[in-house]
């Protein structure tokens, strides 16, 4: 891709801008996902075509979605997230035990030199790993 691109996330959607290194005219594509709220969007800087989307809403829960193509097309992707090991807990305002749950991705973060390879900051408190493009979390 040559030129400026722009991606945003909001409660409506997310969004692809595009212009030419000039940015006196912009190309909007979106509102991809529409009605869901976005947390966070971006592009691989292996593969300009590659970005990832984390979106949410309150009857699917947390979705991943993967384009090849520049934001043309999407799909979703794994949302599994498991330990390697045990997982532990936290506590209740009141003492009691929680089991971590897996609620939102609020960062993707992909690898500088590897497409296929994407991070994932997760509430509670979690990073994952993927080296399969986001298919499967560890």
């Amino acid at each position: 891709m040559s030129g400026v691109r722009v991606l945003a996330g909001t409660r409506k959607g997310a969004f692809v801008l595009t212009s030419d290194g000039t940015r006196k005219r912009w190309e909007v594509s979106g509102p991809h996902f529409a009605g869901w709220e976005i947390y966070h969007v971006k592009g691989s800087p292996a593969d300009p075509d590659r970005l990832y989307a984390s979106q949410s809403s309150g009857w699917s829960g947390q979705v991943i979605q993967r384009s090849d193509d520049g934001g043309a097309t999407w799909a979703p992707v794994g949302n599994q997230f498991a330990y390697d090991g045990t997982p532990g807990t936290h506590q209740w305002y009141d003492g009691t035990p929680h089991p971590w749950e897996f609620a939102r991705v609020w960062h993707l973060e992909p690898s500088l030199d590897d497409p296929d390879t994407v991070y994932a900051g997760v509430e509670d408190a979690g990073l994952f790993r993927s080296g399969d493009g986001g298919q499967n979390w560890q």
